[in-house]
């Protein structure tokens, strides 16, 4: 019988080029053939220090190497020091013990570091970065028969696409995100410092990922330092692929390595005779060294117990209805010497026959039945089983958060929980009630109050007139047509376009009007929030990420900051305008839509629709009045 899993082959690329772009190491770990530790799959590392160039070299300037590999050693022991915990806890616990041991290095302002660290475990990959790095997959066409989303080869910028790969805050320090997402056999993945020398020739190094094999790709990434001696990198590749193996792998014989303790032969004392006593002394081992040390020790021969093994055999009440048959069959065969006996034994015959028919098909039926009721478990009940348990595990730990006034944390851990349970796609007695008690719990943190929304034949007129101008808007940001590099979100105001990116707010002024437009950064003094992920504009700018902090910004300064304790995903809507006196954060994957004071950014209630249905898309019309459309095509009215 043969197991498959999933396993990355790990390609090492670095180059030294300009000193000015610091140190950069890569650092790849991976026990695939450890049966504990295999569960956590592979951890890498890229790191990248530099030093300020006016900086003196003193006894307490740390030496730019040393600092990578210092966290990579912390990642790799932390990592792998608990097999027995899931990738996340692991991969969870592996930052925190970082940011615990390594905060004095990123205290030192005259050193700069990037580093990035990702696991791939099974279909899971989970990444976490301070500083610049980069990771880029390359996904393959494939065809509907195969496993993976059909459909054009793909190259995917993961730490920028908010469809395929989800984030999440794990504390507020230096590496306080986790990324995640799922992967695929085929799949392949680069990942790298973005120094100078990488950047400007990214759009090479995607082309190239789908193009060659694995073999021609690094080859084509190293024949760049022949072309340009200058030319740094530090980047791993990665190429995931399906792998069998036995599911029960036979033991390997141990041979013990030369120098370590010699190898063991057993020998038997010479069985005397005593005088006038015909008794044989019992062999005693005596332990010789063996004539050389490389020879393999035999296998042990596994030693029969009397216990478990004897002449007699047990009742088995299992076969007890087999033995019933047995003996009503042999019974049949008695045999009666007269003539109205043959003739009794024949109807006696038959009738035991008919006995012995209705038993075995009653035995075979009533073994199905049990067999499927209570052994056979399909795969999408144990799913559910194992998403149920974790379940009540999170809803244990988020009361104790909420006991702790850890909010933020409560409603990450009841959202995911959610999030798994939809996403089994199985309801029932046991989903509802477990769906149930996470709704009370969050409910009661949210300040939840139910609300009846009504259902509108159409969209109205205003509001069509701004979801064309959006969609427009949205397929020129997809087209790069205002060379905007990697759009988060936008918002339009007056006729102005906001779009929010990683490092930068930008503004494309009268979009209504005709001809090219030009975009130019917006902010005034330097990046916007860590991690960003809605805009929402009414004259000042409002920057929200994932993990309720809040950051309003006028005229391309930051005037306030605000941690609302609201947890939303990327695809959340931040809503408002100019004459409302909030501002709606829309949770569309829980239906809910939290109220906040625009002045204090506290919240002020939150509306829960009710709706099994997750939100598709949401609109503020007029000061209050949200609109918001489901799945099924169909338009509902919030007031």
């Amino acid at each position: 019988m043969q197991r498959i899993f999933l396993k990355p082959t790990s390609q090492e690329i670095v180059t030294k080029g300009n000193p000015i772009d610091g140190h950069t190491d890569v650092f790849a770990y991976e026990y695939y053939d450890d049966e504990d530790k295999r569960g956590l799959g592979g951890l890498f590392i890229i790191g990248n220090v530099k030093q300020d160039a006016a900086t003196t070299e003193d006894e307490n300037t740390p030496n730019v190497a040393y600092v990578s590999n210092l966290v990579a050693s912390l990642a790799k022991r932390e990592y792998y020091s608990r097999p027995e915990i899931s990738p996340r806890d692991a991969f969870s616990a592996t930052l925190k013990k970082i940011n615990d041991v390594v905060e004095e290095f990123f205290k030192n302002k005259s050193l700069k570091i990037n580093i990035g660290i990702f696991a791939v475990a099974g279909e899971q990959i989970l990444i976490s970065k301070l500083g610049k790095f980069k990771i880029i997959l390359g996904r393959p066409a494939r065809s509907p028969g195969q496993t993976g989303t059909s459909g054009e080869p793909r190259v995917v910028d993961i730490l920028n696409n908010i469809d395929l790969f989800n984030k999440e805050q794990v504390e507020e320090k230096e590496f306080s995100n986790i990324i995640s997402g799922k992967i695929m056999p085929g799949d392949k993945l680069f990942a790298f410092y973005p120094n100078r020398s990488i950047t400007a020739r990214e759009k090479l190094i995607k082309a190239s990922l789908l193009k060659f094999d694995d073999t021609q790709f690094v080859e084509k990434i190293n024949s760049i330092k022949e072309a340009k001696p200058d030319f740094d990198c530090g980047a791993l590749y990665l190429s995931l692929n399906n792998y069998k193996e036995l599911a029960v792998k036979k033991p390997k014989p141990i041979v013990p390595e030369k120098g370590e303790l010699p190898a063991v032969s057993l020998a038997t004392n010479n069985l005397k005779e005593q005088e006038g006593v015909d008794k044989i002394k019992t062999p005693v081992p005596t332990l010789v060294p063996a004539q050389n040390a490389d020879l393999a020790i035999p296998e042990e021969v596994p030693r029969i117990i009397s216990s478990e093994f004897s002449l007699g055999k047990k009742n088995n009440p299992l076969l007890a209805p087999l033995k019933i048959i047995k003996n009503l069959y042999a019974g049949s065969g008695s045999y009666i010497g007269n003539l109205s006996g043959r003739r009794l034994s024949q109807n006696i015959n038959f009738k035991r026959k008919f006995v012995i028919l209705s038993l075995t098909a009653g035995f075979l039926v009533g073994g199905v039945v049990v067999v499927k009721k209570f052994i056979v478990v399909n795969p999408e009940q144990r799913q559910l089983n194992m998403v149920i348990n974790q379940t009540r595990d999170n809803l244990k730990l988020a009361k104790t958060k909420i006991s702790q006034n850890d909010f933020i944390g409560a409603r990450q851990l009841l959202a995911d929980s959610l999030s798994s349970i939809y996403g089994v796609g199985v309801t029932n007695d046991k989903t509802k009630k477990t769906t149930s008690d996470v709704y009370e719990v969050l409910d009661n943190i949210d300040k939840a109050i139910d609300v009846s929304p009504s259902l509108l034949e159409i969209m109205p007129e205003e509001l069509s007139q701004k979801i064309t101008v959006i969609t427009t808007q949205k397929e020129k940001l997809a087209t790069n047509e205002y060379n905007i590099i990697s759009p988060i979100a936008f918002d339009i105001y007056e006729s102005n376009l906001y779009v929010l990116t990683p490092d930068n707010i930008f503004k494309v002024a009268d979009i209504n009007q005709s001809g090219k437009k030009e975009s130019s950064p917006w902010l005034k003094s330097g990046g916007t929030l860590s991690q960003a992920s809605m805009i929402s504009v009414d004259g000042n700018v409002f920057v929200m990420n994932n993990s309720g902090t809040l950051v309003t910004f006028y005229k391309g300064e930051k005037i306030s900051e605000t941690n609302t304790f609201i947890v939303s995903n990327n695809n959340d809507s931040l809503l408002t305008s100019k004459d409302s006196d909030k501002l709606y954060v829309v949770n569309k994957s829980l239906s809910r839509i939290y109220e906040l004071n625009k002045e204090s950014k506290s919240l002020i209630r939150t509306l829960k629709v009710g709706s099994s249905e997750p939100f598709v898309d949401a609109y503020l019309t007029g000061n209050s009045t949200i609109i918001i459309t489901t799945k099924d095509g169909r338009i509902w009215e919030i007031k």
